[in-house]
């Protein structure tokens, strides 16, 4: 169960209830059902979420008891695995996710948060009892960052976004080489644009490994894949996949004040998909 033992749940400040059916929820023209995002993680850990506006639910690390500030939102647990039900956010406004693992052994886990027309997250997030693990998430889908809490390379942040009706869809991977503790990696998505965005703050030179697969209106895929970006001065770059061919390289840039924002590097794809 993705709840600790000590918890007592009849303190929790919700209950699961058993829905029956009544002549009104038969009745035709209800008002929909509201929109919600979800949050879920395929691990026997402890997790804590944190709205906009400082609202939590999931177990509080300092006090080890369950909390649940945000209305409407409900846990859904499995044997090692449990899902946060939210209310849908449409500010895209960053959620706070912290979570520590059960286990003295050290074992990797996904997680990801999916709402309307996307898929986001982190895998083989390194989990391990005593250690924290905190990353941010927008409820738009179009932001993720994770900060290390060991030195070495990162989990794979990845999105998939729809781009529009007719349009085609997208599948983004990055990760870093190397990423001290205390230092955070950062990716942002531009749908309208065509732009993917991904940097560190860390001070020594990183390398990033990007992969993207387009899944086009007919249902063709493209692949795309780059290792050892790593050509700026400065650990943020832009990737320009809006004007991809679908075989060829990719405009990357370089982003930061003093950088030629329209210098373009020419990457080549590495990929080995047909």
């Amino acid at each position: 169960m993705f709840l600790t033992s000590s918890l007592n749940f009849a303190d929790l400040s919700f209950k699961a209830q058993k829905h029956t059916p009544t002549p009104e929820s038969n009745a035709p023209n209800l008002e929909p059902l509201a929109r919600t995002f979800q949050v879920s993680l395929n691990a026997d850990a402890d997790l804590l979420i944190e709205n906009p506006e400082g609202k939590r639910v999931g177990l509080d690390f300092n006090t080890r008891k369950f909390v649940n500030e945000i209305p409407e939102a409900r846990v859904v647990s499995g044997e090692r695995s449990s899902t946060f039900v939210l209310p849908f956010d449409k500010s895209g406004k960053l959620y706070k996710v912290t979570v520590s693992g059960k286990s003295s052994t050290k074992a990797d886990a996904d997680l990801s948060m999916s709402g309307p027309g996307f898929v986001v997250g982190f895998r083989s997030v390194p989990l391990i009892s005593g250690q924290v693990q905190t990353m941010s998430i927008a409820s738009n889908g179009l932001h993720l960052s994770l900060t290390a809490n060991q030195d070495g390379p990162t989990p794979q942040l990845f999105m998939t976004a729809q781009s529009g009706r007719g349009k085609p869809s997208y599948r983004f991977e990055v990760a870093s080489s190397l990423l001290k503790t205390g230092n955070t990696i950062t990716v942002d998505l531009d749908i309208d644009k065509g732009r993917l965005y991904f940097k560190t703050d860390d001070a020594m030179t990183d390398s990033f490994t990007v992969k993207m697969r387009r899944t086009n209106p007919a249902g063709t895929r493209d692949v795309f894949a780059h290792k050892d970006i790593s050509f700026g001065r400065m650990n943020s770059y832009a990737m320009d996949f809006g004007q991809w061919d679908g075989k060829g390289d990719i405009c990357f840039y370089e982003v930061c004040e003093s950088c030629k924002a329209n210098q373009c590097t020419k990457l080549k794809n590495e990929s080995s998909a047909p």
